[in-house]
């Protein structure tokens, strides 16, 4: 969930918004191949990966509108290398591989996805190094690249949420939402935290993570990219700055007290645009394992559900290569190798 006024509505077109709200409270396939439960990033990409894959048909539902969760407060950033040196190395790994595979969205999918490549300048990966190394990564805008992906899923309802699931040995059956039952032959809950109805039995540590963001108003000064930790410059100008951790509040509302921080940490470190105020400011609660790192995997005792869930911080740059996982994973009947990093049986 993201509250307060997101830069990224005002950059769509009309019909990219439109996209956001398709097919409301409508299930026009009640037996799909695949169903997608989870109108966010993760969930999109999946249901355009199996479309394109042409492996059968796909309904996507969503309770809200597509993008209302932690998508549309994201900050679109698909950095991998800001990764390395920190994180494990298959974690690395999946994000390159995921960049790769947005580039190659922008590409094949009609009208791109709106990819804009980018210098990211952070700490060198070594232990011994210092200073700044150049590596060339990516952005989107989030709700722009969900849009576009979603114009190449034929069949979207939003306003349509998921109640229940009915099980019959190994298999889930039914799907129960509030426009009706869909028999799907597959499911996959893309959810961002982990599924939570009845007949499901998904229970996974997870939690929510709040960060504020604001972006600025126009600036004079002209970074060369992705700045760590400072900020990244959009095409008007503005400075795309904070992504904080603000730890234990589960308060909705952006707290002013937070904003102000971020605004004072970017004039010490760019004390050039001290006194540029914030032209957008808002904050979103992000999906949490106690480990940081995501569930890519099929759902315990059953053998057509699938779940992905826990992205934090890179459900925008995880989005294309969780898609292909899964994807490969079903119409393969095994689970490709890269997946057993992800998967959710290191919290049993």
């Amino acid at each position: 969930m993201a509250t307060g006024a997101a830069v990224w509505y005002d950059q769509l077109t009309a019909d990219e918004s439109a996209q956001l709200a398709r097919g409301a409270g409508v299930t026009a396939q009640p037996r799909p191949d695949v169903l997608v439960v989870g109108g966010g990033i993760a969930g999109v990409a999946t249901a355009a990966a199996w479309h394109r894959a042409g492996a059968g048909s796909v309904l996507l539902i969503e309770a809200g509108r597509l993008g209302s969760g932690a998508t549309g407060g994201a900050a679109g950033l698909l950095l991998p290398e800001a990764h390395a040196g920190s994180d494990p190395e298959p974690f690395v790994a999946l994000g390159r591989s995921s960049l790769e595979l947005w580039k190659e969205l922008e590409q094949t999918l009609p009208g791109g996805v709106g990819l804009i490549e980018l210098d990211w300048i952070g700490p060198r990966p070594d232990p011994g190094g210092s200073g700044g190394v150049p590596v060339r990564q990516a952005r989107v805008n989030p709700l722009r690249a969900l849009a576009r992906l979603a114009a190449a899923v034929p069949s979207i309802a939003t306003g349509t949420a998921a109640t229940s699931v009915t099980v019959k040995g190994s298999r889930v059956v039914t799907v129960s939402t509030a426009a009706g039952d869909i028999h799907p032959g597959a499911v996959v809950f893309a959810t961002g935290m982990p599924p939570l109805l009845d007949g499901l039995a998904a229970d996974l540590p997870a939690s929510r993570i709040k960060g504020h963001l604001l972006v600025t108003e126009p600036s004079p000064v002209r970074l060369a990219g992705s700045v760590a930790p400072v900020a990244t410059q959009l095409e008007d100008g503005g400075l795309l700055a904070g992504g904080t951790l603000d730890i234990g509040d589960q308060s909705p509302g952006v707290r002013p007290e937070v904003i102000d921080s971020i605004l004072a940490d970017l004039y010490a470190r760019l004390p050039q645009v001290t006194g540029l105020r914030a032209a957008y400011q808002w904050c979103c609660f992000r999906p949490w394992h106690p480990d940081g790192y995501p569930v890519i995997d099929r759902v315990a005792g059953l053998d057509n559900a699938w779940l992905t869930c826990g992205h934090y911080r890179t459900g925008i740059l995880m989005a294309p290569v969780t898609a292909q996982m899964i994807t490969r994973w079903i119409t393969a009947s095994k689970p490709p190798p890269e997946a057993a990093h992800w998967s959710s049986t290191r919290f049993a």
